[in-house]
C-alpha cells in the first residue's frame, strides 16, 4: 500500500517518532541550504528488537549532498531494507544534485515515509512516482503539519513567488516600539534578545528599512557564543542609497556580504561608493511615494535566492508590509515596561489592536518576565 495508509495507534506512534527526529536534523540546515528546502532524514532498520536509526543527514548548503544522500551514505550497507523519514517529497530532477527518489531505489530502501508533498512542479508527486515504481512502499503525511513549517519558505517560494516574511518587533507592555525623541529603548529582556538572535540563526536574511539603519547602526548578525558563522545575509531597503558609509554594515561588508536595496533614480555616487565597499547593490526599477515597492523587493530577494526573511524595524517597513499583505508571520516579543503617552505606534500611526480583524493571535511562550505572541493571516497558508 501507498499514500495515505490508515495506521493503527502503534504504527503511528512509531512513524511519528521517528519523522520527529527527521524534523530535528531537518532544523538544523534552516537558513544554511536556501534557495533548497532545509529537509531532514533519518534511515531505520529492524534488526530483530524493533527499528533503530542506521543513518541520518540534513541538507548541505548549495552543491552539497541533499538529506537522504547523507543518510544513505551514513548507513551504508544498512540501507538495503530500511525504512526512509524524509521531512519533504524526496525530490525527482537533475540540479546540482541528482534526484534523491532514485538514490533512495539504488539504495535498496524498501520503504520512505515523507512529511509533506512538494509542491515544485519539478517534484509534486514525481518523487512519489518515482519510488512506486522502484518497487519502494510510499506512505505520506506522517506530522505532515510540523513538516509544512519545517520548509515554509520553500512552500512560499513555489506558491507565492517571494520568501516568507516573518516580521519580528518587541512592544512595551502598553504597545509602544519607543519613545518619542528617546532613541533606542529597551523594551524587551535580556533573555528575549537571547532568543531573537536564536531565531536569526534559522533565517536566511534579516531585512531592515534604511530608518532603522540610520537610528541603530545595527549589524543584523548572531551574537550567541560560537554562533556568529550562522548570521543571516543582512539586507537593507534604502531607495536613495542613503546608508552611510561609516555603518557597521558596510564596515563589515565583505564579512558579512551585505545586500542594498536600492531605486534606479538613487545617486550614481552613492552606488558606487557602496560597491567599492564590497556592498551587493539590488536595483528596483519601482517606486511608490520616493520609496522602494515592497512587493518588487520581495521579488528580487526572490530571484537571489532567499526562501524566509526576518524584518526586523521599523515601524515604517512594517505598516508597508501589512498594509500590502505581504506578512507571513508576526512575532511580538511584549515586556513588561510601559512608555506613555510620547509612545511610538509599532505601524506608524496604528497600534497592535489594527491587527485584530485580518489575524489570528497564539500567545506561544513566556520568556522570562515577557510574553511571546504569534500573529497568523486568517485567511493563508
Amino acid at each position: 500500500m501507498s499514500g495515505h495508509k490508515a495506521l493503527d495507534a502503534k504504527e503511528r506512534a512509531e512513524h511519528e517518532r521517528f519523522m520527529a527526529a527527521a524534523l530535528s536534523y531537518g532544523i538544523r540546515a534552516k537558513g544554511r541550504t536556501w534557495p533548497n528546502p532545509p529537509v531532514g532524514a533519518i534511515l531505520t532498520k529492524d534488526f530483530g528488537d524493533g527499528p533503530v536509526i542506521v543513518g541520518q543527514g540534513a541538507t548541505l548548503p548549495p552543491g552539497g549532498s541533499h538529506a537522504e544522500v547523507l543518510a544513505i551514505k551514513d548507513a551504508g550497507e544498512h540501507a538495503k531494507g530500511a525504512t526512509a523519514y524524509v521531512t519533504l517529497e524526496p525530490c525527482a530532477h537533475y540540479g546540482r544534485t541528482g534526484p534523491c527518489a532514485r538514490a533512495l531505489v539504488a539504495a535498496g530502501v524498501s520503504r520512505v515515509v515523507y512529511g509533506t508533498a512538494d509542491p515544485n512542479p519539478a517534484v509534486a508527486g514525481r518523487g512519489k512516482k518515482i519510488l512506486e515504481e522502484g518497487g519502494v512502499e510510499v506512505l505520506i503525511g506522517v506530522l505532515e503539519k510540523e513538516c509544512r513549517e519545517a520548509v515554509r519558505g520553500h512552500i512560499s517560494r513555489i506558491l507565492n513567488e517571494r520568501p516568507f516574511v516573518q516580521l519580528k518587533m518587541a512592544v512595551s507592555k502598553d504597545g509602544y516600539i519607543g519613545k518619542r525623541g528617546a532613541g533606542q529603548v529597551a523594551i524587551s529582556s535580556p533573555l528575549s534578545r537571547q532568543l531573537v538572535h536564536a531565531m536569526r540563526a534559522q533565517m536566511d536574511a534579516i531585512v531592515v528599512g534604511i530608518g532603522t539603519v540610520l537610528e541603530d547602526d545595527p549589524e543584523l548578525s548572531v551574537r550567541l557564543p560560537g554562533m556568529a558563522h550562522r548570521s543571516p545575509q543582512p539586507v537593507v531597503f534604502d531607495s536613495q542609497a542613503r546608508i552611510p558609509l561609516s555603518s557597521k554594515l558596510v564596515q563589515n561588508a565583505e564579512s558579512n556580504s551585505l545586500w542594498v536595496v536600492i531605486g534606479d533614480n538613487a545617486p550614481d555616487h552613492r552606488v558606487s561608493a557602496l560597491e567599492r565597499e564590497g556592498v551587493t547593490v539590488i536595483v528596483n526599477d519601482c517606486l511608490r511615494n520616493g520609496k522602494v515597492c515592497l512587493d518588487k523587493a520581495l521579488d528580487a530577494l526572490y530571484m537571489h535566492g532567499l526562501s524566509q526573511i526576518m524584518v526586523e524595524g521599523g515601524a515604517e517597513l512594517a505598516h508597508g508590509l501589512l498594509q500590502q499583505d505581504l506578512v507571513d508571520e508576526l512575532l511580538i516579543f511584549q515586556g513588561t515596561s510601559t512608555v506613555g503617552s510620547d509612545g511610538l505606534l509599532p505601524f506608524g500611526f496604528e497600534g497592535l489592536e489594527s491587527l485584530q480583524d485580518g489575524y489570528n493571535k497564539q500567545m506561544l511562550r513566556h520568556v522570562g518576565e515577557d510574553l511571546l505572541w504569534r500573529y497568523t493571516p486568517k485567511e493563508r497558508f
